[in-house]
This record gives structure tokens, sequence and C-alpha cells, in this order.
């Protein structure tokens, strides 16, 4: 697929998905899958009184950083939705060579709501 309609796909499953309910925080969260050399998009959805939940939205079948840098502009020009990271350690956008994922300290995990 191109980017165009990956990035399609996944917005208009993150417009499903988004339900603007008080007090519930939503973020999108891409996890980079070594194994399989995929992305996956998730949403993940976290509201005071009930469980945390994360919804898959979409698996992109490459590992090219190129192509997730281009398909991540064009899903942060459809949402503001915060996007995470998580499997990026090390990594660096291709553009700016800016660190994907900030590395965090020892024994601390903040990828997941609180």
């Amino acid at each position: 697929m191109n980017p165009d309609k990956e990035a399609a796909l996944i917005n208009e499953r993150i417009d499903a998905s988004f339900k603007r309910l008080p007090n519930t925080r939503y973020q999108i969260n891409v996890v980079f899958n070594h194994y399989s050399n995929t992305f996956n998009f998730l949403m993940n959805v976290a509201h005071p009184k009930k469980r945390s939940r994360s919804i898959p939205l979409h698996t992109v079948e490459t590992d090219d950083l190129v192509y997730l840098e281009s398909l991540i502009k064009r899903i942060q020009t459809h949402t503001q939705l915060t996007v995470t990271y998580t499997g990026f350690v090390g990594e660096k956008w291709p553009s700016d060579l800016r660190p994907i994922q900030k590395i965090m300290g020892t024994r601390e995990d903040k990828q997941y709501l609180n």
C-alpha cells in the first residue's frame, strides 16, 4: 500500500474509535515489532473510573522509517492526538536525525497511561 491509503485507513479507524467522552485520555501508540519487522498502530483509551483499553488500528508491513515518517505526518495533519512510540530505542528519524523514542531511566516505563 502507499502512505496515502494507509494513512486514510488509520485516520478512518481513529475517527471511529474517538468517542469524545469527558475525562477520557486518548493516545496513538506506534509499536515497532522487531520480530516481524512491522509497525503496529494502537489507540490507548484511559478513563479514570474504567479500565484502560488498547484498540488495534492497523499493522504496516514494512520496517522503513522514511515510510513511517511520511505516514505519521499524514496522521498528525488529520488529528491532534498525542503519538507515543514503543520499541524505537536507538532509532532516529531519517529527516532530522532526532531520536524517535526518548530513553527512560532504569525501571521507569512511561509508555502506558497512568
